[in-house]
């Protein structure tokens, strides 16, 4: 579905921070792209969705490269959920209502289809309740809902999340990844950043593991386990636990003697 060729990229005046990323995203996975501060996780996701033009290489969309795409065109097949330290002082509702911009035609007010699909996404996020509360006065937890009920309304196959648990309480992080979840069992393709090991381990069908702006290993979470890379990556230690069908992971500093 989205292919990557050779992509590099550089910040104006510095050397590139993305190094040959050669890679592809399933349909229908969701997939999180892991790796320390600074590798260049959120700037991929920038260059995919078409926010920055690669220094050299192609992002192909069923075969088309997005640079070359017209932005309604693009924004009708993929969604973008991005970090914010300013939310708007707006309702969630017209927050919501921005996600069916792509569809409208030009000097068009939304239509009723549109408020029907409004609706729908935020029943489906359980946002109804403070739909008309304004954004910048919710919790951190609500207010990712709301967030995540806009790139719903967009009604695209693809959905792209920077960091969608960051500074969220444990229990909320929770909530979020199995709302994330339920997109994906719902048909959604997920393709996101996260800090969060375990979250990444748990909720992902793939996993790329970057450093140094290069993709260092990729697979699904137990072969990047296998690999050792997250282990060099972070500079600790993976000790791995089961319990009945279930595998869980505990990180801790690697021992020095």
């Amino acid at each position: 579905m989205i292919k990557l060729e050779n992509v590099c990229y550089s910040y104006p005046g510095q050397p590139n921070l993305l190094q040959n990323i050669t890679t592809s995203f399933e349909e229908y996975k969701v997939t999180s792209i892991l790796g320390p501060n600074g590798c260049g996780k959120s700037t991929l996701l920038k260059v995919i969705c078409r926010l920055l033009q690669p220094s050299s290489g192609k992002v192909l969309l069923r075969g088309e490269d997005v640079h070359g795409m017209k932005n309604k065109e693009l924004a009708k097949q993929v969604a973008l959920l991005s970090q914010t330290n300013h939310p708007p002082e707006i309702t969630v509702e017209d927050l919501v209502a921005y996600g069916r911009y792509p569809h409208q035609k030009y000097g068009q007010g939304l239509m009723p289809q549109d408020k029907q699909i409004i609706d729908q996404a935020l029943r489906y996020v359980k946002a109804e309740d403070y739909r008309h509360r304004m954004v910048n006065r919710l919790s951190g937890g609500q207010r990712q809902r709301a967030y995540i009920a806009m790139a719903l309304a967009q009604d695209t196959d693809i959905i792209f999340l920077d960091e969608p648990t960051t500074y969220l309480d444990i229990n909320i992080r929770f909530d979020i990844m199995e709302l994330i979840r339920s997109l994906n069992e719902a048909g959604k393709t997920i393709i996101m950043v996260l800090h969060d090991l375990n979250l990444a381990l748990e909720y992902s069908d793939h996993i790329i593991l970057m450093d140094n702006g290069m993709i260092q290993t990729e697979g699904s979470p137990q072969e990047v386990i296998r690999s050792g890379e997250i282990d060099r990556i972070f500079n600790i230690k993976t000790h791995l636990f089961k319990e009945g069908t279930q595998t869980f992971y505990h990180f801790s500093k690697p021992t020095l003697y």
